[in-house]
């Protein structure tokens, strides 16, 4: 029996920056550094304040910010009011993997067996295991934020293209996608034959809360590719990939509502959540606006993770926070 994978799992997304064989990029400057920190501290607030998931995303902008080496100048308008914020733009070509032994279970093989990554190509770590590439999925991500304090910052995840707000599209900016996608049912998309048709988008606000896109609609485009990131490489888990520079339109209008993440902190007598949580809805839009930002394509990977014990699921994560919805 085979199956279907992603290989890159769920839980926290790590992006690791690394050097290419023949050098380096020309490397972040004083500016990337000073808003990729700026990232880190706001993740940190929101983690202390059980947004997890934010916090997460938070980091994944930071080390775009880095790899792009700088933002763009765009304008928002929340509300009504049109608002100043940066914004830099990324998209992901990341593989859905294969693997499996013919006529058995079709569990992957772990990590630690000293199988390295195969660049663009299948691993074959033990004898009759089949791992290849069956497909590569493409998301694009809009990361904006007010410029001053970062008290505010909206982003939105998209397949390629076209297309509505729809609950199940995957946050690729706090981890890609653990469901397994086959060709049989993959959805054609601008970036590989798979695909997520929708977009997610979030508004947050510094110690206050975060809201999630109910309704709106979003296009994108890769205008440019051309020139080099601050590196060579980028790695997220243990899939590896290269980086470009890139320019990406986005137009944009969605409303947001409230979504509640209620710490494990509260269930400490009289431990207070840091950040209260947001109130009501708001109204985000974006003009066609060009924003420059990376491409990372995969160009190596490893199998994924055995399970404990065949026919066990997977050890829940530990996390800080557990998500409700506001309006439920």
């Amino acid at each position: 029996m085979h199956r279907w994978l992603n290989p890159l799992g769920a839980g926290v997304l790590v992006l690791a920056l690394g050097c290419g064989d023949g050098g380096t990029g020309p490397g972040p400057n004083g500016d990337a550094r000073r808003l990729a920190a700026q990232f880190e501290r706001l993740a940190d607030s929101a983690a202390g304040g059980g947004y997890t998931p934010a916090a997460e995303a938070l980091r994944h902008a930071a080390q775009v910010v880095l790899l792009a080496g700088g933002a763009t100048e765009v304008s928002l308008t929340i509300d009504g009011t049109a608002r100043r914020f940066l914004g830099v733009a990324e998209q992901i070509d990341y593989p859905i993997l294969y693997c499996g032994w013919p006529g058995d279970t079709g569990i992957s093989v772990p990590p630690d067996s000293g199988v390295a990554p195969q660049p663009g190509g299948t691993s074959m770590p033990e004898p009759g295991l089949e791992c290849g590439v069956a497909d590569t999925i493409s998301m694009r991500t809009l990361i904006a934020w007010e410029p001053d304090r970062m008290a505010e910052v909206v982003r939105i995840v998209a397949d390629v293209g076209s297309a509505n707000v729809k609950p199940t599209t995957p946050d690729v900016m706090v981890a890609l996608p653990e469901s397994a996608v086959s060709p049989d049912s993959a959805v054609s998309g601008g970036g590989g034959g798979a695909s997520y048709p929708g977009f997610m988008g979030e508004y947050l606000v510094r110690d206050v809360g975060s809201w999630y896109a109910v309704e709106g609609e979003q296009s994108n485009s890769l205008s440019s590719q051309n020139g080099d990131c601050t590196a060579e490489k980028a790695t997220f888990d243990w899939a590896e990939f290269s980086c470009r520079a890139a320019a990406f339109q986005f137009e944009l209008t969605m409303r947001v509502e409230p979504l509640r993440y209620e710490p494990l902190v509260q269930w400490i007598p009289g431990a207070e959540p840091a950040w209260p949580g947001g109130e009501g809805s708001h109204r985000i839009a974006l003009e066609r606006s060009t924003v420059s930002g990376v491409r990372l394509t995969v160009i190596a990977w490893t199998p994924p993770p055995l399970p404990t014990e065949p026919g066990e699921p997977p050890p829940i994560p530990v996390d800080s926070s557990v998500v409700h919805p506001a309006n439920p």
